[in-house]
Order: structure tokens, then sequence, then C-alpha cells
């Protein structure tokens, strides 16, 4: 048999040597208060608590940083929802973000997730005649207008009646999951934000995205700490409502935002967007009990440019977002409770 040549790793796939890089990550009954430990050691400590086993199901939500986590735990044997893979899809007459080829939708900012949860439990119900309306068809190439779900992303019908029924698959499947839920996992994306002038409602995605609408229904908005933590501890509030015993983590996504709309520069606009998610899910970790903070965005940024693609400087390395799955395992996986 002739020899067979290792094919090259992608790139992004082989874990760097390269300093800053943090060597040892790990789960301690006490945390390290010491940077000089840190700095000497290139540790990393994480709080370690055991809140679920195999037979627990995520439910999984937030930004495209989600999606990676997601996958994540379904390579280590989790059971990981809403299974986006069993919506409904008809192409002919609707379209549902990247299903089904890529089974995620994104939700970038906590105005997008409370929404979901409210409506959820039937504290918001989004008007039938809740849409936008597209006068050029970029999908379907017809010469008819379009129709455009402004709270999910890139969700569109070819007609009202076709946009109505892709939003009712798409409820169906998130309800599902919320309701099957043992423990959920949200990261946060942003804090830039685009208001519904018709209906207050925050949408999901900026103006124009992916060729959709919003450019004149919606208006710029940066949100504010009061308004993202009130977001925040009604979110936990209802998955606690309606899943008592479940177990809520949340982090800050580290990919920085694609562009900003406050007139800063788009690194410093990102610093100031994921420090306030930061300071709000802090807040949310010392005041309630069942919800915990996991810092992947500490860990990748501890790691340096290393941690992301060197094509866009913003998504992390797929290295190392199966080392911080390991670690979020490490942390709060229970192997002892786990049943064959």
């Amino acid at each position: 048999m002739a020899d067979i040549k290792p094919k090259k790793a992608p790139l992004g796939a082989v874990e760097p040597k390269l300093p800053p890089y943090i060597e040892k990550l790990e789960a301690w009954p006490e945390p390290n208060p010491k940077w000089e430990v840190h700095h000497r050691e290139k540790l990393l400590t994480l709080e370690q608590e055991k809140a679920f086993t195999q037979n627990d199901r995520f439910y999984v939500i937030g930004s495209c940083f989600a999606e990676r986590i997601r996958m994540g735990l379904e390579a280590e044997g989790i059971k990981v929802g809403p299974n986006y893979k069993a919506v409904p899809m008809a192409d002919d007459r609707y379209k549902i973000d990247t299903l089904p080829g890529r089974p995620h939708m994104n939700y970038y900012n906590s105005f997008a997730i409370r929404q979901e949860m409210d409506r959820h439990i039937g504290a918001w119900t989004q008007d039938p005649d809740d849409y936008w309306t597209l006068p050029k068809d970029f999908i379907w190439g017809s010469d008819k207008p379009i129709y455009q779900d402004p709270y999910r992303r890139l969700v569109f019908g070819r007609t009202p009646d076709d946009l109505r029924e892709a939003i009712s698959h798409v409820n169906a499947i998130m309800d599902e999951g919320i309701r099957n839920a043992d423990v959920f996992f949200m990261t946060m994306g942003l804090t830039e934000t685009f208001v519904n002038k018709k209906t207050g409602l925050v949408a999901c995605q900026r103006p124009a995205y992916g060729g959709g609408g919003g450019s004149e229904e919606t208006e710029f908005r940066m949100s504010t700490y009061e308004e993202n933590y009130a977001n925040m501890k009604r979110t936990v509030e209802v998955m606690r409502e309606v899943r008592p015993h479940a177990r809520i983590f949340a982090t800050v996504s580290p990919v920085g935002i694609a562009r900003t709309f406050i007139g800063k520069d788009v690194y410093v606009a990102t610093t100031e967007n994921k420090a306030i998610l930061r300071a709000v899910l802090g807040a949310l970790d010392r005041e309630f009990d069942f919800v915990r903070y996991f810092p992947s965005y500490e860990i990748t940024m501890a790691n340096g440019p290393n941690a992301f693609y060197e094509s866009d400087g913003r998504h992390v390395n797929p290295w190392l977002v199966k080392r911080l799955v390991r670690a979020f395992l490490d942390a709060h996986y229970d192997e002892s409770a786990a049943t064959a």
C-alpha cells in the first residue's frame, strides 16, 4: 500500500505555542486571587460547580459564537436544542436564515433574546401584519415584493402567508427547545441596536443586513447598561418560570463587532459593547444562585491574536473553541451522576 501523506491542517486548527498563551486552564475549588500566579504559571482558573449530567438537555441561544459553543457541546455528546434541523423547509415559498444547511439562528442582542422568552410565555405576541415589505425580490427573482420578519435574522416569505408559516415553524422549534431545557447557555454579542419605529421592539440585525429591510423602518439606539441588565434579568426569570430547576450559564462573545454605528473606532466600540455586557452578566451571577458567568471572553482574550482567525481577526479559532467547551465541561459536568 502506498504511503499516504497527512493532509495539511486547516488554518486555525493547530493549537499554537506562541505567547501570550494560557497553558493551564483549570477548574479549581478556589479561584486564583493573584496576578503574579496567573502570569508566572500561565494559569486561568475556573469556578468549579457541578451543574449537569449527560442526561440533561441544553438550550443554546445568542450570537454566532453560540453556534460554535453548540457545535462543541454536540461533539462532546451533549444534547442541545433548539433542534433547528427539524424545522420544515419550503425553499420555494420561504427562507429561514441559513437553514437547513447551517442549523443555527443568531440572536445578537439582549433585546432579541428577551423578546423570544416573552413570546414563549405569551407576554408578547407578534401581530400577523408585523413584517417588512421588500419591493425587490432578491431571493426568488420574481417581479413581486417579498416579506421579512423584523425579529429573526433573515427570515423571508414570498407572500405574507408564507412568512407567517415560516415564523410559526421557528416559534414551534424554539418553544420545544425551551420546554425541554435543563440547562440554558447564552452568548451575548453587542449593545448597539435598531428599534422598529412601528412597534418599539428591537430588530435582530442592522438595517439592510443580508439584503433585507429595516433602513426606513428602524432607528439606531445605543442601549445602556440598565436596559441590558433589565433584559437579562427578565430573561433568566422567565427561564426559571418555565423550567424551575434549570441552571443558566451566560458568557460574552469574544467575537468583535463587524461594524459600529456610534461614531467611534470599531475596536474602541467593541470594547464598550463587551464591557457593558460583561458588567451585566457579572451582576446577574452575583444576584442569582442559579446563574453562572462562564469566562469564554477572558479565556479568549488571554490567548491574544492566536485566538482568532488570521483572515478576519474576529472569529475564534477552532482549537480554542474546543478548549473552551472542554474547560466548561471540566468545571460543570457531573460525570459521577452520568448514566448509560
